[in-house]
This record gives structure tokens, C-alpha cells and sequence, in this order.
């Protein structure tokens, strides 16, 4: 395997047999053949280790761990890749044959930008029928990054995509990996946290991501959800002007900052069924409200 590639597509698999092949199998099939695949086996009790190992190909690379956790075999593979870029595909999920070519071609003519994702993704059952469904996305040019932070403060939306985009490994290297302690939307964490620090590029010829959708998703774990919009509606408060999420100018001590602190964490708490996480949240602003109006 070379040395150093243009990407590195990055796999993790957790008991996931009846669609890893599909997966491997669309990225191996790529017309240009620049990249690596690494594969991290997170500790899968199923055939997923016979179905991986059944390959014979230098461009896989096999990594075999105990059960980590999604994000954290992804942060494993991030520091064992050698792609240039990074490009994560989920183990149930697949590409088409020029989705690499199509990239390259469109990232050799902005090479500026860090993040280049997706305009959209398409949908498909799990038995990969396709659905009327499209996930699509837009553009947020360097100088309307802040409305990514807008964007989640408002709605706990993350709005531009993780699978399938292409992501210099250099922005690792510069604002740090995932945030592993999170069960799921480290994704979304991780786009909100670092909006100001990423250039990120739209490429709307890129159309050929299919996310495989199942009854039980990893995501429909509310209880977990709700931990990172906790965590990251506080990381935005803490540590962004308030023009970048709420539209003006207010001083962090004040008692109107504050209370809108308080309405925000309040408001997703009744939403939630009054979730502990956001109530631990509304509670800890509203004792700073109480400290100030003294």
C-alpha cells in the first residue's frame, strides 16, 4: 500500500454482516483508485470478521478492536489513515463507482477549503430499495459559517453532513478529533465547535451517497441525543459572541442573556418530556441568573 494516499475512506463496523459487503464492495469499485479503505471491526460478534477477511485486497486496511463505540474506532481509523483526505462511509451504506473521480476533480479546483460535503444524500430502505427521500444541504461559504452555530442554537440541527464528505486530515491534525464521550451526533458536535475554524465546500455534483435508513437507529437513542444538544447548546454559550447564535450583541452576564438561557434549556426540557439533561442545564443558568440579580 502506498505511503500516502488521496483518501483514506474510513469504515467502521459493528455487527453489520448483512450489509458489509455492499459497502466495501462500492468503494473498491471506484474508477479512480487513489485511496485506502480502513476498516475497523469494533468488536462485531456476528460473520462481519468473515466477511471482512474474506477479501484479498492492498487497499484494505483491517483493524480489529474490542468494542469502543462508534466514535471512538472512527477517531482509531483517523489516526491510522493516510489519505490526504478522509472520507467516512457507514457500514450500511454505499457509493457510486465515480464518487471518488467526481470528488477530486471538484476539490483540485477550490483545493483552498477544508470540508468539501455533499448537496444531498440519497435514501434507501434496509433492504436497499430506493425511497422519495433526499436529505439535502446547502452552502455556507466562509463568510456565513456563524449561521451554522445560528443554525443549531435555533433548531439542534447540524447542516452539513459527515458520511460521504471529503475532510482534510490536516483539520484534525489543527481542531482535534471527535468527541468520543458522546454516544451519537459527535458529527454534529464536532461541525458546531469548529464552524469558525473550517472552510467548508459545497459540491453539488456529488450526488451519490446512499444512507441505508432501519427501524432502529443509533440515533433514535433520545436520552443520548439530548446529552450532546445539552453539551453543545452549552459549548455555543460559552464560547461564541452571542451576534453568532442569538443576532446581537448581549453581555453574557447580563440578565437578559441569561434568561434567554434559561427560556432555551426550558423550552427543549418541556419538548423533551422534560429531560435530566436540559433541566441540569436550565438549572445551572438559572442559578447565575439569580447570582446577577442580586
Amino acid at each position: 500500500m502506498n505511503d500516502s494516499v488521496f483518501c483514506s475512506f474510513i469504515c467502521p463496523v459493528y455487527n453489520r454482516e448483512k450489509y458489509i459487503k455492499k459497502a466495501i464492495d462500492s468503494v473498491l469499485s471506484q474508477t479512480v483508485q487513489d485511496f485506502e479503505l480502513v476498516i475497523v471491526n469494533d468488536g462485531s460478534t456476528d460473520n462481519s470478521d468473515k466477511i471482512i477477511s474474506s477479501y484479498n485486497s492492498d487497499k484494505i486496511k483491517y483493524i480489529k478492536t474490542e468494542h469502543l463505540g462508534c466514535w471512538k474506532a472512527k477517531n482509531y481509523a483517523i489516526s491510522q489513515a493516510k489519505g490526504r483526505f478522509l472520507c467516512f462511509i457507514d457500514s450500511d451504506d454505499f457509493i457510486s463507482d465515480n464518487y471518488l473521480e467526481t470528488a477530486i476533480q471538484l476539490i483540485q479546483l477550490n483545493s483552498s477549503y477544508d470540508y468539501f460535503y455533499p448537496t444531498l444524500m440519497k435514501i434507501v430502505t434496509e433492504d436497499e430499495n430506493p425511497t422519495d427521500t433526499i436529505w439535502r444541504y446547502i452552502n455556507y461559504p466562509p463568510s456565513q459559517r456563524q449561521q451554522l452555530i445560528k443554525l443549531f442554537w435555533e433548531h439542534q440541527i447540524g447542516g452539513i453532513p459527515h458520511a460521504g464528505a471529503f475532510i482534510k486530515k490536516s483539520v484534525f491534525d489543527k481542531v482535534g478529533f471527535y468527541n468520543d464521550d458522546f454516544f451519537n451526533l459527535s458529527d454534529t458536535d464536532f461541525i458546531v465547535r469548529n464552524a469558525l475554524k473550517i472552510k467548508f465546500f459545497l459540491l453539488p455534483e456529488l450526488l451519490s451517497y446512499y444512507n441505508r435508513q432501519h427501524t432502529a437507529q443509533t440515533n433514535s437513542n433520545y436520552n443520548e441525543r439530548f446529552r450532546t444538544y445539552s453539551e453543545t447548546l452549552d459549548y455555543i454559550i460559552k464560547n461564541y459572541p452571542t451576534e453568532c447564535f442569538i443576532g446581537k450583541d448581549l453581555k453574557k452576564n447580563s440578565l437578559e442573556f441569561l434568561n434567554l438561557c434559561v427560556e432555551k434549556f426550558m423550552s427543549l426540557a418541556q419538548k423533551s418530556n422534560n429531560n435530566i439533561y436540559f433541566i441540569e442545564k436550565a438549572k445551572k443558568y438559572l442559578n447565575l441568573l439569580r447570582q446577577a440579580e442580586k
